[in-house]
Protein backbone atom coordinates (compact mmCIF):
# COMPACT_ATOMS: atom_id res chain seq x y z
CA UNK A 1 0.00 0.00 0.00
CA UNK A 2 1.38 3.63 -0.85
CA UNK A 3 -0.54 6.60 0.15
CA UNK A 4 1.19 10.07 0.35
CA UNK A 5 -0.01 13.59 1.57
CA UNK A 6 -0.14 16.67 -0.85
CA UNK A 7 -0.87 19.57 1.11
CA UNK A 8 -3.49 18.74 3.18
CA UNK A 9 -4.59 15.81 1.09
CA UNK A 10 -4.31 12.32 1.41
CA UNK A 11 -3.77 10.15 -2.43
CA UNK A 12 -3.53 6.41 -2.37
CA UNK A 13 -1.64 4.50 -5.87
CA UNK A 14 -3.06 1.62 -6.52
CA UNK A 15 -2.32 -0.71 -9.65
CA UNK A 16 -3.82 -2.26 -12.78
CA UNK A 17 -2.86 -4.41 -15.43
CA UNK A 18 -4.76 -4.49 -18.55
CA UNK A 19 -5.75 -6.90 -21.08
CA UNK A 20 -2.52 -6.59 -22.38
CA UNK A 21 -0.40 -7.39 -19.00
CA UNK A 22 1.01 -3.99 -19.06
CA UNK A 23 0.78 -2.86 -15.57
CA UNK A 24 -0.61 0.80 -14.83
CA UNK A 25 -0.34 3.17 -11.83
CA UNK A 26 -3.43 5.32 -10.66
CA UNK A 27 -3.20 7.81 -8.20
CA UNK A 28 -6.17 9.35 -6.27
CA UNK A 29 -7.63 11.47 -3.94
CA UNK A 30 -8.05 9.17 -0.15
CA UNK A 31 -9.43 11.78 2.38
CA UNK A 32 -8.01 14.31 4.63
CA UNK A 33 -6.43 11.43 6.61
CA UNK A 34 -4.01 9.29 6.35
CA UNK A 35 -6.87 6.87 7.94
CA UNK A 36 -9.42 7.66 5.29
CA UNK A 37 -6.85 7.11 2.16
CA UNK A 38 -5.57 3.46 3.35
CA UNK A 39 -9.75 2.52 3.55
CA UNK A 40 -10.10 4.34 0.02
CA UNK A 41 -7.12 2.28 -0.47
CA UNK A 42 -8.69 -1.00 0.35
CA UNK A 43 -12.12 -0.44 -1.01
CA UNK A 44 -10.70 0.03 -4.43
CA UNK A 45 -8.58 -2.98 -3.62
CA UNK A 46 -11.95 -5.06 -3.06
CA UNK A 47 -13.41 -4.11 -6.22
CA UNK A 48 -10.97 -4.85 -8.28
CA UNK A 49 -10.94 -8.09 -7.03
CA UNK A 50 -14.54 -8.32 -7.48
CA UNK A 51 -14.85 -7.27 -10.56
CA UNK A 52 -10.99 -7.94 -12.23
CA UNK A 53 -11.38 -4.34 -13.35
CA UNK A 54 -10.12 -0.82 -11.57
CA UNK A 55 -13.01 0.95 -10.57
CA UNK A 56 -12.49 4.59 -11.13
CA UNK A 57 -14.65 6.84 -8.90
CA UNK A 58 -15.98 9.66 -11.19
CA UNK A 59 -14.70 13.12 -11.12
CA UNK A 60 -18.09 15.27 -12.21
CA UNK A 61 -18.33 17.98 -10.37
CA UNK A 62 -20.72 17.64 -7.27
CA UNK A 63 -22.94 20.63 -8.72
CA UNK A 64 -23.18 18.81 -12.42
CA UNK A 65 -24.22 15.39 -10.75
CA UNK A 66 -27.05 16.74 -8.67
CA UNK A 67 -28.83 18.58 -11.41
CA UNK A 68 -28.65 15.06 -13.08
CA UNK A 69 -30.11 13.50 -9.66
CA UNK A 70 -32.58 16.24 -10.06
CA UNK A 71 -33.80 15.57 -13.39
CA UNK A 72 -32.99 11.46 -14.00
CA UNK A 73 -34.38 10.80 -10.40
CA UNK A 74 -36.38 13.24 -8.00
CA UNK A 75 -38.32 14.53 -10.77
CA UNK A 76 -39.48 11.03 -11.55
CA UNK A 77 -39.94 9.72 -8.32
CA UNK A 78 -40.23 12.23 -5.62
CA UNK A 79 -43.19 14.39 -4.34
CA UNK A 80 -43.44 18.23 -6.04
CA UNK A 81 -42.96 19.45 -2.41
CA UNK A 82 -40.20 17.31 -1.68
CA UNK A 83 -38.40 18.17 -4.59
CA UNK A 84 -39.03 22.05 -3.86
CA UNK A 85 -37.56 21.34 -0.35
CA UNK A 86 -34.42 19.04 -1.90
CA UNK A 87 -33.70 22.17 -5.26
CA UNK A 88 -33.91 24.69 -2.06
CA UNK A 89 -31.58 22.26 0.07
CA UNK A 90 -29.19 22.36 -2.97
CA UNK A 91 -29.17 25.84 -4.66
CA UNK A 92 -28.74 27.40 -1.10
CA UNK A 93 -26.54 25.32 1.04
CA UNK A 94 -25.02 22.28 -0.56
CA UNK A 95 -24.06 23.68 -3.87
CA UNK A 96 -22.16 26.98 -2.56
CA UNK A 97 -20.43 24.62 -0.20
CA UNK A 98 -19.31 21.70 -2.13
CA UNK A 99 -20.37 22.45 -6.14
CA UNK A 100 -16.82 22.75 -7.21
CA UNK A 101 -15.75 19.47 -5.67
CA UNK A 102 -15.37 16.14 -7.85
CA UNK A 103 -17.57 13.07 -6.46
CA UNK A 104 -14.83 11.02 -5.80
CA UNK A 105 -13.42 13.90 -3.33
CA UNK A 106 -16.63 14.11 -0.88
CA UNK A 107 -15.69 12.52 2.10
CA UNK A 108 -17.43 11.50 5.25
CA UNK A 109 -15.07 13.15 7.38
CA UNK A 110 -15.88 16.68 5.47
CA UNK A 111 -19.54 16.08 5.39
CA UNK A 112 -19.79 15.25 9.25
CA UNK A 113 -18.10 18.50 10.05
CA UNK A 114 -20.13 20.31 7.64
CA UNK A 115 -23.32 19.30 8.99
CA UNK A 116 -21.90 20.26 12.69
CA UNK A 117 -21.44 23.85 11.49
CA UNK A 118 -25.12 23.76 10.44
CA UNK A 119 -26.19 22.91 13.45
CA UNK A 120 -25.07 26.23 14.98
CA UNK A 121 -26.88 28.07 12.04
CA UNK A 122 -30.35 26.44 11.29
CA UNK A 123 -32.92 24.38 12.73
CA UNK A 124 -33.17 20.47 12.94
CA UNK A 125 -35.26 20.36 10.30
CA UNK A 126 -33.72 22.48 7.85
CA UNK A 127 -30.48 20.30 8.78
CA UNK A 128 -32.50 17.20 8.24
CA UNK A 129 -33.53 18.09 5.27
CA UNK A 130 -30.08 18.78 3.57
CA UNK A 131 -29.07 15.57 5.39
CA UNK A 132 -32.00 14.01 3.62
CA UNK A 133 -30.85 15.21 0.40
CA UNK A 134 -27.33 14.50 0.63
CA UNK A 135 -27.80 10.91 1.63
CA UNK A 136 -30.69 10.43 -1.49
CA UNK A 137 -28.82 11.79 -3.90
CA UNK A 138 -25.32 9.95 -3.43
CA UNK A 139 -27.13 6.40 -2.88
CA UNK A 140 -28.13 7.22 -6.15
CA UNK A 141 -24.55 7.93 -7.15
CA UNK A 142 -24.09 4.40 -6.14
CA UNK A 143 -26.46 2.23 -6.54
CA UNK A 144 -27.88 3.22 -9.93
CA UNK A 145 -25.00 5.33 -11.70
CA UNK A 146 -21.91 3.16 -10.39
CA UNK A 147 -20.67 6.90 -10.06
CA UNK A 148 -18.69 5.81 -6.08
CA UNK A 149 -18.16 2.70 -4.47
CA UNK A 150 -19.49 3.76 -0.92
CA UNK A 151 -21.99 6.52 0.44
CA UNK A 152 -19.55 8.91 1.80
CA UNK A 153 -23.11 9.80 4.02
CA UNK A 154 -23.84 6.60 5.45
CA UNK A 155 -22.08 7.15 8.42
CA UNK A 156 -22.53 11.12 8.57
CA UNK A 157 -24.71 11.34 11.93
CA UNK A 158 -27.10 14.41 12.98
CA UNK A 159 -25.71 16.29 15.81
CA UNK A 160 -28.10 16.23 19.15
CA UNK A 161 -30.01 19.66 19.61
CA UNK A 162 -30.43 20.57 23.65
CA UNK A 163 -33.44 22.31 23.20
CA UNK A 164 -36.73 21.82 24.18
CA UNK A 165 -39.37 20.98 21.81
CA UNK A 166 -41.25 23.57 19.90
CA UNK A 167 -44.61 23.68 21.13
CA UNK A 168 -47.02 23.62 18.30
CA UNK A 169 -48.99 27.29 17.88
CA UNK A 170 -52.50 26.95 18.57
CA UNK A 171 -55.40 28.95 18.42
CA UNK A 172 -57.61 29.95 21.55
CA UNK A 173 -61.45 29.59 21.60
CA UNK A 174 -61.10 33.44 21.34
CA UNK A 175 -58.62 33.57 18.37
CA UNK A 176 -60.90 31.07 16.70
CA UNK A 177 -64.18 33.71 17.16
CA UNK A 178 -61.86 36.79 15.81
CA UNK A 179 -61.00 34.58 12.56
CA UNK A 180 -64.73 33.60 11.52
CA UNK A 181 -65.84 37.19 12.52
CA UNK A 182 -63.11 38.19 10.08
CA UNK A 183 -63.59 35.84 7.26
CA UNK A 184 -67.96 34.67 7.57
CA UNK A 185 -69.54 32.98 5.51
CA UNK A 186 -69.96 33.87 2.05
CA UNK A 187 -66.59 34.58 1.87
CA UNK A 188 -63.79 32.08 0.08
CA UNK A 189 -61.43 31.78 2.84
CA UNK A 190 -64.24 30.89 5.11
CA UNK A 191 -64.62 27.26 3.94
CA UNK A 192 -60.80 26.37 3.85
CA UNK A 193 -60.45 27.27 7.38
CA UNK A 194 -63.80 25.39 8.49
CA UNK A 195 -62.53 22.61 7.24
CA UNK A 196 -59.02 22.82 8.84
CA UNK A 197 -61.03 23.40 12.33
CA UNK A 198 -63.42 20.74 12.35
CA UNK A 199 -60.90 17.77 10.41
CA UNK A 200 -57.63 18.69 11.20
CA UNK A 201 -57.31 18.74 7.14
CA UNK A 202 -53.63 19.96 5.84
CA UNK A 203 -54.13 22.91 3.18
CA UNK A 204 -53.46 21.00 0.45
CA UNK A 205 -56.41 18.57 1.10
CA UNK A 206 -58.55 21.19 1.83
CA UNK A 207 -58.33 23.27 -1.89
CA UNK A 208 -58.13 19.75 -3.50
CA UNK A 209 -61.30 18.36 -1.98
CA UNK A 210 -64.34 17.52 -4.33
CA UNK A 211 -67.68 17.53 -3.60
CA UNK A 212 -67.94 13.60 -4.72
CA UNK A 213 -65.73 13.07 -1.99
CA UNK A 214 -68.37 14.56 0.56
CA UNK A 215 -70.77 12.33 1.89
CA UNK A 216 -73.52 14.27 3.13
CA UNK A 217 -75.63 11.18 4.46
CA UNK A 218 -72.83 9.29 5.82
CA UNK A 219 -71.72 12.63 7.47
CA UNK A 220 -67.53 11.60 5.91
CA UNK A 221 -65.19 13.23 3.81
CA UNK A 222 -63.10 11.17 1.62
CA UNK A 223 -59.02 12.77 1.39
CA UNK A 224 -57.95 11.25 -1.91
CA UNK A 225 -55.27 13.72 -3.00
CA UNK A 226 -53.57 16.84 -2.25
CA UNK A 227 -53.22 20.62 -4.06
CA UNK A 228 -50.21 21.39 -5.51
CA UNK A 229 -49.78 25.48 -7.02
CA UNK A 230 -46.09 26.15 -6.13
CA UNK A 231 -45.26 26.27 -10.18
CA UNK A 232 -47.80 26.79 -12.87
CA UNK A 233 -51.47 25.57 -12.77
CA UNK A 234 -52.38 24.20 -9.71
CA UNK A 235 -52.87 20.15 -10.13
CA UNK A 236 -53.58 17.45 -7.68
CA UNK A 237 -51.58 14.90 -6.70
CA UNK A 238 -51.16 11.57 -4.71
CA UNK A 239 -51.33 12.29 -0.51
CA UNK A 240 -48.74 13.50 1.65
CA UNK A 241 -48.16 9.60 2.58
CA UNK A 242 -50.38 6.47 2.44
CA UNK A 243 -52.09 7.38 5.51
CA UNK A 244 -52.50 10.78 4.34
CA UNK A 245 -55.08 9.01 2.27
CA UNK A 246 -58.29 8.59 4.51
CA UNK A 247 -62.20 9.08 5.50
CA UNK A 248 -62.60 11.69 8.09
CA UNK A 249 -66.33 11.58 10.09
CA UNK A 250 -67.75 15.20 10.68
CA UNK A 251 -70.77 16.28 12.90
CA UNK A 252 -73.49 18.45 12.60
CA UNK A 253 -71.45 21.80 12.58
CA UNK A 254 -69.37 20.98 9.87
CA UNK A 255 -72.00 20.09 8.08
CA UNK A 256 -74.30 23.18 8.04
CA UNK A 257 -70.80 24.88 7.17
CA UNK A 258 -70.61 22.21 3.60
CA UNK A 259 -74.30 22.73 3.17
CA UNK A 260 -74.42 26.87 3.47
CA UNK A 261 -71.03 26.65 0.91
CA UNK A 262 -73.05 24.86 -1.68
CA UNK A 263 -75.53 26.75 -1.71
CA UNK A 264 -73.29 29.89 -2.04
CA UNK A 265 -71.35 28.40 -4.89
CA UNK A 266 -75.13 27.78 -6.16
CA UNK A 267 -75.85 31.73 -6.14
CA UNK A 268 -72.94 32.55 -7.47
CA UNK A 269 -73.43 29.83 -10.74
CA UNK A 270 -76.48 31.98 -11.19
CA UNK A 271 -75.51 35.39 -10.89
CA UNK A 272 -71.90 34.60 -12.97
CA UNK A 273 -73.88 33.09 -15.61
CA UNK A 274 -71.48 32.06 -18.66
CA UNK A 275 -68.70 34.01 -17.11
CA UNK A 276 -68.66 31.17 -13.51
CA UNK A 277 -65.29 29.29 -14.02
CA UNK A 278 -65.70 26.07 -12.85
CA UNK A 279 -63.67 23.72 -13.42
CA UNK A 280 -64.94 20.65 -15.82
CA UNK A 281 -63.45 17.97 -14.02
CA UNK A 282 -63.59 18.63 -10.91
CA UNK A 283 -65.73 19.89 -8.00
CA UNK A 284 -64.16 21.83 -5.58
CA UNK A 285 -65.27 22.65 -2.55
CA UNK A 286 -63.25 25.27 -1.42
CA UNK A 287 -63.62 28.17 -4.49
CA UNK A 288 -63.44 32.01 -5.14
CA UNK A 289 -66.52 33.94 -5.83
CA UNK A 290 -66.14 33.21 -9.52
CA UNK A 291 -66.31 29.40 -9.46
CA UNK A 292 -62.20 29.15 -9.73
CA UNK A 293 -60.52 26.42 -7.55
CA UNK A 294 -58.69 28.43 -4.80
CA UNK A 295 -54.95 28.12 -4.54
CA UNK A 296 -52.46 28.73 -1.97
CA UNK A 297 -51.88 32.08 -2.63
CA UNK A 298 -55.65 32.97 -2.00
CA UNK A 299 -54.30 32.20 1.35
CA UNK A 300 -51.68 34.37 1.76
CA UNK A 301 -53.44 36.77 3.71
CA UNK A 302 -54.83 35.01 5.95
CA UNK A 303 -51.39 33.96 6.97
CA UNK A 304 -50.34 37.67 7.05
CA UNK A 305 -53.17 38.97 9.09
CA UNK A 306 -52.92 35.84 11.60
CA UNK A 307 -49.33 36.73 12.18
CA UNK A 308 -50.12 40.20 12.91
CA UNK A 309 -53.16 39.87 15.31
CA UNK A 310 -51.55 35.96 16.47
CA UNK A 311 -48.14 35.75 16.22
CA UNK A 312 -46.17 32.85 15.60
CA UNK A 313 -49.68 31.31 14.40
CA UNK A 314 -50.53 30.34 10.37
CA UNK A 315 -53.16 28.02 8.06
CA UNK A 316 -51.19 25.02 9.44
CA UNK A 317 -52.13 26.22 13.34
CA UNK A 318 -55.98 25.01 12.54
CA UNK A 319 -54.52 21.35 12.35
CA UNK A 320 -52.63 22.11 15.48
CA UNK A 321 -55.77 23.49 17.38
CA UNK A 322 -57.90 20.43 16.28
CA UNK A 323 -55.63 17.62 17.34
CA UNK A 324 -55.01 19.39 20.77
CA UNK A 325 -58.26 19.39 21.28
CA UNK A 326 -59.01 15.77 20.69
CA UNK A 327 -55.89 15.38 23.17
CA UNK A 328 -57.59 17.41 25.92
CA UNK A 329 -60.78 16.16 25.76
CA UNK A 330 -58.96 12.60 25.95
CA UNK A 331 -59.57 10.89 22.70
CA UNK A 332 -56.90 7.83 22.29
CA UNK A 333 -53.39 9.21 20.72
CA UNK A 334 -53.82 6.19 17.80
CA UNK A 335 -57.08 7.60 16.90
CA UNK A 336 -55.78 11.10 16.58
CA UNK A 337 -53.15 9.98 14.34
CA UNK A 338 -55.62 8.21 12.15
CA UNK A 339 -57.78 11.01 11.77
CA UNK A 340 -54.84 13.58 10.97
CA UNK A 341 -53.10 11.40 9.01
CA UNK A 342 -49.95 10.65 10.22
CA UNK A 343 -48.01 7.71 8.82
CA UNK A 344 -47.23 6.58 12.84
CA UNK A 345 -48.57 7.37 16.27
CA UNK A 346 -44.86 8.46 16.74
CA UNK A 347 -45.37 11.26 14.71
CA UNK A 348 -48.32 12.50 16.54
CA UNK A 349 -47.03 11.67 19.84
CA UNK A 350 -43.97 13.93 19.64
CA UNK A 351 -45.55 16.90 17.90
CA UNK A 352 -48.71 16.92 20.44
CA UNK A 353 -48.15 14.62 23.61
CA UNK A 354 -47.41 17.86 25.86
CA UNK A 355 -48.59 18.66 28.77
CA UNK A 356 -51.04 21.71 27.99
CA UNK A 357 -52.10 23.68 31.04
CA UNK A 358 -55.66 21.58 31.19
CA UNK A 359 -53.98 18.29 31.12
CA UNK A 360 -52.23 19.73 34.09
CA UNK A 361 -55.00 21.00 35.79
CA UNK A 362 -57.21 17.62 35.18
CA UNK A 363 -54.19 15.61 36.68
CA UNK A 364 -53.73 17.63 39.81
CA UNK A 365 -57.58 17.00 40.41
CA UNK A 366 -57.25 13.51 39.74
CA UNK A 367 -53.85 13.49 41.78
CA UNK A 368 -55.79 15.47 44.67
CA UNK A 369 -58.43 12.09 44.98
CA UNK A 370 -56.22 9.30 45.55
CA UNK A 371 -53.17 11.08 46.75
Amino acid sequence: MYVRKIGNRWYYTINEIDRQGVRHKHEHFGGFTRIDAEKAYRQAVAEQDKTGAYFEPSSMTFADFLQEWLEKYAQHYLKPNTIDAYDADIRNHIVPTFGTWALRELTTAALQDWILELKDQYAKSTVKSIMSCLRSSLRWAVANRRYLLTNPMDNVKLPPYRTAPKKPAVFTAEAVQAIFEKFPAGRPIHMPCVLAYYTGMRLGECLALTWDNVDMKAHTLCISGTSYDKKGLPKITDTKTLSSARTITFGSKLFAELKAQKLWQDKNRFQYGQFYREDPQHKFVCTMDDGRQMTSNNMKYFNMWCKEQFPGTSFHSFRHTHATMLIEHGLPLDYVSKRLGHSSIYTTANVYDTITDKREKAAVDAMEQFL
